[in-house]
């Protein structure tokens, strides 16, 4: 063989293997195609992990507005390069830029990871400041069980902006500064928790009053209008004091309460003798005395109209005072549990409600009957006849007597 045929025959040669080593290999080529879909498998999973988790994390904002919006930021912009190629996954391993040889699953995968570093210094920023305020963060919390921005819109607003400043301070790692104004906070977040205890608890009974007084029952029954200031000035004391004794609250709103109701009905008995001529004032005692005489035949089948009024009452309240020991002797302990008991303690308690508004009518008309220059001497006698003729509403209990109206 000739030189010439020698080098045409290594040409052919070379170009065989050259065409075998180009030729793919089957088996490799399956496994590039399943490790291709667990990536893009696995960054589907990531991808809904974090649509979940990025839902959750709002609470966070309030201790760093910045690490939260940059979380946030780095999660939108891992959201959009999984958009990418969620529905083409080899769409994952190509080149994201031009200008970069990282490929979409890559910056996909870098994007979360920047989210989940500033995550975690989120959290531990969370736990320090959830230790250095914790008095302000329970303080808040009870200011929006009360709605307290419901009642005090504005005030709220600006101390929530001084809330959110004490947490800036913990994330610039300003913990004495964040103390320091933890004190003030306080002390302000006290105050309107008082104001927003007696807006939902007081301020409804003095609109009442302002309408008694528009009514004039000031004018009708001054001693029982001053009787509810002087009430709701004792309410707001008590939630000056103890904002938070809701047993001592409620029990004092239902005082107010039913002064308010005694005060009306007192007004309209006042306007209702000014209404009477001189001439009625002997039949309107005697509608009393006769209301009184019911009580006493219903006690104990006495008529005491030989008595003053006043010596009436008191002797009808000890008839009451002798019931109720009797009762209660005579129910202990074998009548315990005898519920027919219940009767008979409305019936007496309803008895001594009945002499107690007679009594008021009695010293109203009095007040009327006299010159209108002795008017002060006959409050200060009423005062002193309303101690004389009170008949204590618990000394009815458990007597057992019967009311014919």
């Amino acid at each position: 063989m000739n030189y010439m045929g020698k080098v045409a025959v290594a040409l052919v040669l070379t170009a065989l293997l050259s065409a075998c080593g180009s030729t793919p290999d089957n088996g490799q080529g399956v496994t590039s195609a399943i490790n291709t879909g667990d990536a893009v498998k696995n960054a589907q999973n990531i991808h809904q992990n974090w649509q979940e988790k990025i839902q959750s994390i709002e609470h966070l904002q309030l201790y760093s507005p910045n690490k939260y919006g940059v979380v946030q930021a780095h999660w939108k912009k891992a959201d959009s390069i999984y958009q990418s190629f969620a529905g083409s996954p080899e769409t994952a391993f190509k080149s994201y830029s031009i200008f970069s040889s990282a490929t979409y699953l890559e910056r996909f995968l870098d994007e979360i990871n920047q989210a989940q570093i500033t995550l975690t210094k989120l959290d531990k920023l969370k736990v320090k400041s959830d230790r250095v305020l914790a008095p302000a963060i329970k303080q808040m919390a009870y200011l929006n069980s009360l709605d307290a921005a419901r009642y005090y819109r504005s005030e709220y607003t600006r101390l929530n902006r001084f809330y959110a400043k004490l947490f800036n301070y913990i994330d610039n790692d300003d913990v004495s500064d964040a103390r320091e104004e933890q004190e003030e906070f306080l002390e302000r977040s006290f105050s309107l928790e008082i104001k927003t205890v007696k807006k939902i608890y007081i301020a409804p009974l003095e609109t009442k009053l302002r309408e008694l007084r528009r009514n004039d029952v000031r004018y009708y029954a001054p001693l029982s209008y001053s009787r509810v200031e002087t009430e709701i000035t004792d309410g707001n004391r008590i939630i000056d004091l103890t904002p938070r004794n809701f047993k001592a609250i409620d029990k004092k709103v239902i005082e107010i309460q039913f002064e308010l109701d005694h005060a009306a009905h007192i007004a309209l008995e006042v306007k209702g003798l000014r209404d009477r001529s001189k001439d009625d004032y002997e039949n309107f005692i005697l509608e009393i005395e006769n209301k009184l005489l019911r009580i006493s035949r219903a006690l104990d089948n006495q008529d005491l109209r030989n008595q003053p009024i006043r010596s009436q009452a008191k002797l009808i309240t000890e008839g009451v005072l002798s019931a109720r020991k009797s009762n209660f002797i005579q129910t202990q302990p074998y009548y315990a549990d005898d519920k027919s008991n219940d009767t008979s303690i409305e019936q007496v308690t309803a008895l001594t409600k009945l002499v107690e508004a007679q009594k008021q009518q009695i010293q109203q008309l009095r007040l009327e009957a006299k010159p209108a220059s002795s008017i002060d001497e006959s409050v200060a006698t009423q005062q002193n006849g309303n101690a004389e003729l009170e008949i204590p509403i618990n000394a009815a209990k458990n007597a057992e007597v019967e009311i014919s109206e």
